[in-house]
């Protein structure tokens, strides 16, 4: 019994020690954390370093399968004019396989219409009830109105590069298209909120007497631009030809009609260019023809009963295809060299900004010295002066990427394009101030290299959606730039005073 006591105060005695010693330790422990910030062990600084910015102008980026197409001319003092065509395939018909029985002797035009859907948000109901919108992504002064051409397009667009079959066909902006001699539509263009509905005139076969009006809606109601084409040479084109083996499938009729170009020239100095989808633009050959049969199908490819000797109205639709192309031409109002004071980026084929920092004595002072870089930024101030007389085309983001190799920088695939940032910033008067870039991971990588690195130059631009990287092993940097807008910022020179351009790195170190 004595024994058992024995063992169990032997086992208490040594619980109670471990105890203690564990106690001892934690404030041992305190006590080393205490002495370190006691002594300022670490620290924590900051540096700048000057940069070298340079204007580069992009003489091409691609313009086929994109999400937007630009349609008009943009004239701005600082970036100069910007006129945008659109160049595209027709689609036959998928109700087309009896195209030329549609069309006897007594059919007729009463109407040919290129319609492309805006790209529009609903604002409210006026007083009659009519809904009203306003046209998103219209860049420039809409009052304005630019001259609109329309053409038959006489250079035949390949799905396939007829140098490399196994690839599928590019198009750049530069690209320069034939088209024919004479305009389907020529005339002044601006855009329309309230052009929601298509009025089309029925005519009987002496092509002047109206016999029936249809009013056709839009989908959803949405405003879209109406152009109307030459209808005799539709006529001959469509009709005439029906029966040409140019309309016996898609592929023989891509060979047969190429498509359509819409020109853009300018006719004011400050007119206005809007962006499109284009998914849903289409030509349309509204007809009739004297019924001479029991049934017949309405607009809708619905049969009808009919009655003969009764005027008839009918519909082909011709889709725009994929297969759709911009033009983009550029005639620059200002000089722009290496090192002056105001640095340009816009998009749609405009410009982009270069940036080189660190010298080899400067990367070797970031590896030799073994900081902890806790945040490292770019900032790049607006030229007030300049861009508030742009201010309705000021980019609300730009994009960083390494120029050099054309490939995503390390922070957009470790963290993301949230943080890496590139927002538009304001000031506290609501007026653009400043784009800020946090490449942190980027800089820390070089400096943790152990030896002398290649470095490469970073650029900015006007981002554009297909920037962002998709999955973590997506770096190529996409070759699109469906914007127009655009930023003046200040250079790197020192007469930018404290808005000039510099790399910003906050680090911590540890003190001898």
């Amino acid at each position: 019994m004595a024994t058992k006591v024995v063992r169990k105060f032997k086992y208490l005695l040594v619980i109670l020690l471990v105890g203690i010693g564990v106690i001892s330790c934690e404030k041992e422990i305190e006590n080393v954390g205490v002495s370190l910030v006691d002594n300022n062990a670490f620290s924590s600084t900051s540096k700048s370093y000057d940069v070298i910015t340079e204007n580069v102008a992009v003489e091409k980026v691609q313009t086929n399968g994109q999400g937007q197409y630009l349609l008009g001319v943009y004239n701005d003092e600082e970036f100069g004019e910007l006129k945008a065509s659109i160049a595209s395939q027709l689609t036959l018909p998928v109700n087309a396989t009896n195209y030329a029985e549609s069309f006897d002797t007594n059919a007729s035009i009463d109407s040919v219409l290129v319609s492309i859907p805006y790209q529009a948000t609903k604002i409210e109901d006026a007083d009659d009830g009519k809904p009203q919108f306003t046209i998103d992504s219209v860049y420039g002064n809409p009052n304005n109105a630019f001259k609109l051409e329309v053409y038959e397009l006489k250079t035949f667009l390949n799905t396939l590069d007829p140098n490399d079959p196994s690839k599928n066909a590019v198009y750049y902006s530069d690209k320069v298209f034939q088209k024919g001699d004479l305009p389907l539509f020529s005339g002044d263009f601006k855009i329309n909120p309230n052009d929601t509905t298509i009025y089309i005139k029925r005519y009987l076969n002496d092509g002047v007497t109206v016999y029936d009006i249809d009013t056709l809606k839009q989908d959803n109601l949405k405003p879209s631009i109406n152009i109307p084409l030459n209808e005799d040479t539709i006529k001959q084109l469509f009709i005439d030809n029906a029966s040409n083996v140019g309309f016996s499938s898609n592929n023989e009729f891509i060979h047969y009609f190429r498509g359509l170009y819409l020109e853009s020239t300018s006719l004011t100095e400050s007119s206005h260019i809007v962006s499109l989808s284009m998914a849903n633009a289409k030509m349309s050959i509204y007809y009739s023809k004297t019924q001479d049969e029991e049934e017949d199908e309405d607009l809708n490819g619905n049969d009808i009963d009919g009655e003969e000797g009764v005027r008839t109205s009918h519909v082909y639709a011709f889709s725009f295809s994929s297969l759709k192309t911009n033009v983009y031409e550029r005639n620059y109002n200002v000089s722009k060299q290496s090192g002056i004071d105001k640095l340009y980026v816009q998009g749609a084929a405009g410009e982009i900004t270069t940036i080189d920092f660190f010298t080899n004595e400067e990367i070797e002072e970031l590896q030799n010295n073994n900081w902890l870089i806790t945040e490292a930024n770019l900032t790049f101030y607006i030229d007030e002066n300049a861009s508030l007389a742009s201010s309705n085309i000021i980019p609300n983001q730009l994009f960083i990427y390494n120029y050099t190799e054309k490939n995503q920088i390390t922070d957009m695939i470790t963290e993301g394009i949230s943080t890496v940032g590139g927002i538009l910033e304001y000031d506290e008067d609501g007026n653009p101030y400043r784009y800020v870039f946090k490449i942190t991971d980027y800089i820390s990588e070089l400096a943790q290299q152990n030896e002398l690195v290649e470095l490469h130059t970073l650029a900015i631009k006007v981002y554009n959606p297909t920037d962002t990287p998709t999955s973590p092993t997506n770096s190529v940097i996409q070759d699109f730039s469906w914007s127009p807008e655009g930023v003046v910022l200040y250079g790197s020179t020192e007469n930018a005073g404290d808005k000039r351009v510099k790399l910003n790195i906050n680090y911590t170190k540890l003190n001898n």
